[in-house]
């Protein structure tokens, strides 16, 4: 009977401190902070997902926004300075290798995966969106810069976007210098030249 009672009492203490124990929560980091992602209920909330994941060095909350048959395609220069790998085996269980490795190997990212519009396309439970994104990594307290195209195609699971197709088209010039920069594939590259995946 105590037990019974005592029970009682945590059921009534639980709901009383704000819910159900059993609600589903915000993922947290390993940091410990809690990070508050959008409904990937449109293409655009998956890519702010995906630039909130990297951005907070989440390779989870990365990985909840591709799909089983994800695949990477690399631009043509990432492709010539890393001939040896066997870019069409790229899947989602290399891409979710080399995010943990990217994201736990550098001190920081900042990304904006839409930094220009390009062209978006939609086909009921299909998208294909195009952008210039920018990228700088923080290495030991140097800022590495990554421009891009890419075509980022999203797809309808359930009622939920996922990214299925990342294709790097080419590198692009830093608005500012001028000088010519490499997409994120390089680091993919680099990855899989090191034996990831």
């Amino acid at each position: 009977m105590r037990r019974a009672v005592f029970g009682l009492i945590l059921a009534v203490f639980a709901l009383a401190m704000g819910g159900c124990i059993f609600e589903p929560r915000e993922p947290e980091t390993p940091g410990g902070f809690v990070i508050t992602y959008l409904d990937p209920s449109r293409p655009e909330n998956v890519i702010a997902n995906i630039e909130k994941a990297m951005s907070n060095m989440d390779p989870a909350g990365y990985e909840r926004s591709i799909s089983e048959d994800f695949t990477y395609e690399p631009d043509s220069g990432t492709e010539a300075s890393y001939p040896d790998v066997d870019w069409t085996t790229w899947n989602r269980e290399k891409e979710i290798a080399f995010m943990n490795d990217f994201l736990g190997n550098v001190q920081g990212v900042t990304v904006d995966l839409q930094a220009e519009v390009r062209q978006s396309s939609w086909s009921g439970s299909e998208a294909e969106l195009r952008y210039i994104y920018s990228a700088e990594v923080d290495e030991s307290g140097s800022q590495v810069p990554y421009r891009a195209l890419v075509t980022l195609e999203f797809k309808l699971d359930g009622t939920f976007w996922v990214l299925y197709r990342w294709f790097d088209e080419q590198g692009e010039q830093d608005p500012d210098s001028g000088a010519n920069l490499p997409s994120l594939g390089q680091r993919r590259g680099a990855f899989a030249a090191a034996g990831g995946g």
